[in-house]
């Protein structure tokens, strides 16, 4: 008979975080899937956004991890009045974009370039932003960008799509922000606000999952 723990397997690895991260990968490859079959037209109907928001909204609750849990932030928001329209449709098909580009393999060159996000280590807390000037970048879950402005502005702060500068107090990098952000149109923010950090401006970069802890 067997000595090792029951939540451990024969290797001695814990079988409960190993069907965690088996069911992730299996719900993240087939929500890629429904996005691929769904974007093979090139436009997503009222009927095809309902289906992907069900599907959403049950597979995060059974699995409330990243991306899932971002996706269904962004689902919430757009079907927040019940209905989806062709704005909100566009913007869901931006997200789907954004998902299939997940699953796609990294080019060499990429791979050699893919680094972390180079987030400030502890992400500082709490966050003042009244008077604030907070500098956004790549893709949120929280909204479309009019709507992140509003949740900056609401809080005091801000906002702003130009690169920072010496005058930048945060950089908010948006949870869809590619891992080879280096690579990207939004790295050029990023690689900046890295720089003046180096130089001691005071700059903080935050993702949005920290800044989300302080929107109303």
């Amino acid at each position: 008979m067997s000595t090792y723990p029951t939540s451990l397997d024969l290797d001695g690895q814990p079988l409960q975080l190993f069907h965690r991260a088996n069911n992730t990968a299996k719900a993240v490859d087939q929500l890629v899937g429904i996005c691929t079959g769904i974007l093979a037209d090139g436009e997503v109907s009222e009927r095809e956004a309902i289906f992907f928001a069900e599907w959403v909204r049950k597979h995060a609750a059974d699995t409330p991890v990243w991306p899932l849990t971002a996706v269904l932030s962004r689902v919430e928001r757009i079907f927040e009045d019940g209905v989806c329209d062709a704005e909100e449709r566009a913007e869901l098909k931006e997200v789907m974009e954004t998902l299939c580009g997940l699953s796609q393999a990294p080019t060499p060159q990429a791979e050699a370039l893919s680094t972390t996000l180079p987030l400030c280590v502890p992400q500082p807390h709490p966050l003042v932003f009244t008077d604030k000037q907070v500098v956004v970048t790549g893709k949120f879950a929280y909204g479309a960008r009019t709507a992140v402005f509003d949740a900056i502005e609401a809080l005091g702060g801000r906002p702003s799509d130009a690169a920072p500068t010496r005058t930048t107090d945060y950089l908010v990098i948006g949870v869809f922000a590619s891992r080879d952000w280096i690579n990207t149109s939004h790295g050029r923010k990023i690689e900046k606000a890295v720089q003046l950090r180096d130089k001691g401006t005071g700059i903080r970069i935050l993702s949005e999952e920290h800044w989300r802890q302080f929107v109303r």
